[in-house]
């Protein structure tokens, strides 16, 4: 029995299958990294010039290395912080870094 279904492949045109879909990973921008200044300072590096970041700013961008989503970051800033950071601190600079083009959420990832 077939299982096409009475369907006929159209010439020249090859199926393809959607890849799977994992939740968004953060991760930095293209050009963008976290440098260790001369000072001690860690600086954030970037096509717009470099920005000095306090600790929580350095710990939260470093976490952003493509293999946490969003809410995988946040979780583990707030386990790291004990109750120094609130959820709503982390989400804020999160989405300020989103908006500044230092992060990047991947759509997807296909799997391999």
């Amino acid at each position: 029995m077939s299982t096409d279904r009475g369907r006929r492949p159209v010439a020249g045109k090859k199926r393809v299958h959607a890849p799977a879909i994992a939740p968004g990973r953060l991760q930095l921008a293209p050009g963008v990294q976290v440098e260790d200044g001369l000072d001690g300072q860690a600086v954030l590096v970037g096509p717009t010039g470099r920005v000095q970041l306090n600790g929580s700013a350095v710990a939260i961008l470093r976490l952003c290395d493509g293999s946490r989503s969003r809410a995988e970051v946040v979780a583990e800033m707030v386990r790291r912080s004990r109750p120094h950071l609130l959820v709503s601190d982390i989400g804020e600079f999160l989405d300020a870094a989103r908006a500044r083009e230092w992060i990047v959420e991947e759509a997807g990832m296909g799997a391999k």
